[in-house]
């Protein structure tokens, strides 16, 4: 059975699937060159992998009517964040990881925030408040009658009222199996329609629109040279799940014409599942970010293929034996279930790995050689974050790489001061 669905799964993206070009050698003197002059530890972004991500991932949804929203939390670098928006390209606004983030990203001059993870604490419910008088246009998702009744009654005191987005849970649920993520409650048309109803009861916040993001699609990797025999299995669920999510989805505007109310806002989507959600009308946006950057996690999906955009790069300054050399630094680890994949990937030059026994460490990272080819002492070598917006939580400035090499600095969250998880 497992080889039959290994068979299916290799089939069926056959047309799709894309291994991620390796490193050459001629790549790492180009690369090498460039930031022969820079300061060691260092993140940079090439601009060229970066906007050709861009063009490609909008193309996809070319003739679907539907809007964007950039995930910040995958860049968390405002002159990127700018650059997308500023392309031309089908963007309305911002999806945002933390109430205060937008208060930040409104002051840089951005707009239409999706703050798609909720808080209750009266100081950030009146930095909302505080935005809406502004005339910032700005929606936090919820999915919960109590989350309701809180900001509700925080509200009171604005003359507008607080939009809403109830987030629908996509997880499936055999029994007392879980597949997917555990974020809301809300997961099935009847339990959406009763906290629509009774959201009609608090006039200070209004209910606009309804996220529902695949992300048991999005999340899980179908091509993970770490987990081999899950693959096949990933490879069926997320088929499954993407059929099961899309009927679900095509019910929720229903509910909302039913109870005569209007849906705004209705949210899909992820870099993980983006090609797999062109064709769905019920959704009105769309949402992407990490596959800006391409962290080295998307080379484990079947149905992506995008260009590698952010590196980091550290000194090799040991060499405890031959074929074997070690970095100062490095330990930066993608959050999520503690795993191989997980881990920053050596990327160039060639012919280098990770130590099982050491992994990323804070202060030093081991690797071995695995070609012949020695690297001296003093050299850069670059890595790849398993993950995208989080490496800069570990930079205060990103590198940024034109198509002819130039180079310009920019500042991150954190070299902004703005550290929105950290007191």
């Amino acid at each position: 059975m497992l080889l039959l669905v290994s068979f299916i799964a290799e089939n069926f993206y056959k047309n799709q699937v894309r291994a991620t070009p390796e490193s050459k050698s001629s790549d790492y003197t180009s690369w090498k060159k460039t930031i022969a002059h820079e300061d060691l530890p260092l993140a940079l972004v090439d601009l060229e992998a970066f906007d050709s991500n861009l063009k490609k991932l909008t193309h996809m949804i070319k003739d679907s009517g539907k809007t964007i929203r950039l995930a910040t939390k995958s860049l968390r670098i405002p002159a990127l964040i700018h650059r997308a928006l500023q392309s031309g390209l089908p963007f309305k606004g911002l999806m945002c990881y933390s109430i205060r983030e937008a208060d930040f990203l409104f002051s840089q001059g951005f707009n239409d925030f999706l703050i798609a993870y909720p808080s209750l604490q009266n100081a950030d419910i009146d930095i909302l408040g505080n935005l809406l008088l502004k005339d910032a246009k700005v929606a936090l998702v919820i999915d919960d009658l109590q989350q309701i009744k809180i900001i509700a009654k925080s509200m009171e005191k604005y003359s507008k009222p607080l939009p809403l987005i109830i987030e629908f849970d996509t997880s499936i649920h055999w029994g007392q199996l879980h597949l997917g993520v555990r974020r809301s409650p809300i997961r099935s048309l009847i339990s959406l329609k009763q906290l629509l109803l009774d959201s009609k009861h608090y006039p200070s916040i209004k209910v606009v629109g309804v996220m529902a993001y695949e992300a048991i699609v999005a999340g899980l990797t179908d091509k993970n040279p770490f987990k081999k025999l899950q693959n096949p299995l990933a490879f069926l669920i997320r088929r499954c799940a993407m059929q099961h999510i899309a009927k679900i989805r095509s019910e929720i505007p229903k509910i909302f014409s039913e109870l005569g109310l209007t849906l705004e806002i209705f949210n899909g989507g992820g870099t993980g599942s983006f090609n797999l959600i062109s064709n769905e009308k019920a959704l009105t946006e769309v949402t992407f970010g990490s596959g800006l950057l391409c962290p080295h996690i998307f080379d484990y999906y079947s149905n992506i293929s995008l260009k590698p955009a952010a590196y980091f790069a550290l000194e090799a300054t040991r060499s405890s034996d031959p074929y074997y050399v070690t970095c100062l630094g490095g330990g930066y680890i993608a959050s999520g279930a503690a795993d191989q994949d997980r881990l920053p990937k050596p990327v160039m030059p060639e012919g280098l790995k990770l130590l099982s026994a050491e992994g990323a460490g804070e202060v030093q990272t081991p690797l071995q050689l695995t070609s012949k080819n020695m690297i001296p002492l003093g050299s850069p070598i670059f890595f790849r974050h398993a993950k995208a917006g989080e490496l800069a939580e570990h930079f205060n400035e990103v590198l940024l790489v034109n198509d002819d090499k130039s180079t310009y600095r920019v500042k991150t969250y954190r070299g902004l001061h703005q550290a929105f998880f950290v007191k």
